[in-house]
């Protein structure tokens, strides 16, 4: 009789145990081994780094520009430079002729107005594939002068792609506006 009620209660637990066991197997058994995305969750495919082209360079006056200025910022050793450094606020390109060449004056912020135009902007000029930079220098030792610094625009693309930064040159040739001094 002892040995019939110790089976008879030790049955319940190890029906139980089993039951627990199944319903806990089969509810892992129907989750995934890794999470599925929701549709709105869905992610672009990384694009390919596209670089800039001489062909896109000399067809495309605000991407040019835009690449210059890129150039000057990162590459250039002149200080004034850095004062066209902000890509978000854009810049006014300022075409004037002088002595029969023409400079491209850089102002900081495409939005400036002529009366912030107070202090001599950084400057650039375009001859035949080559870009001189030129800043004037104020609060010098010496008297004030201007400096400069020339490239090709073959090593100013090259530069650009080395640095992968075509993608951020067309972005900032958006913020390039253009106009005849």
């Amino acid at each position: 009789m002892h040995k019939r009620y110790v089976t008879l209660s030790i049955l319940p637990i190890i029906i139980l145990t089993i039951i627990g066991s199944l319903v806990f197997f089969s509810s892992q058994s129907r989750k995934t081994p890794y999470p599925v995305q929701s549709p709105h969750q869905t992610t672009k495919p990384k694009q390919k780094y596209r670089p800039l082209s001489e062909a896109e360079f000399q067809a495309n006056r605000k991407i040019k520009y835009a690449s210059i200025i890129y150039y000057a910022v990162k590459h250039v050793n002149i200080q004034r430079w850095q004062e066209v450094s902000d890509f978000k606020l854009g810049w006014q390109i300022e075409s004037s002729r002088v002595a029969g060449k023409v400079h491209y004056l850089v102002w900081p912020d495409k939005s400036i107005t002529k009366q912030e135009k107070q202090l001599t902007p950084n400057w650039f000029e375009i001859s035949e594939h080559h870009v001189i930079y030129h800043s004037f220098e104020v609060h010098t030792s010496q008297a004030d002068e201007d400096q400069s610094r020339e490239t090709s625009d073959r090593h100013i693309i090259r530069t650009i792609n080395d640095d992968q930064a075509a993608t951020t040159v067309r972005k900032m040739s958006k913020n390039v506006v253009t106009k005849a001094g």
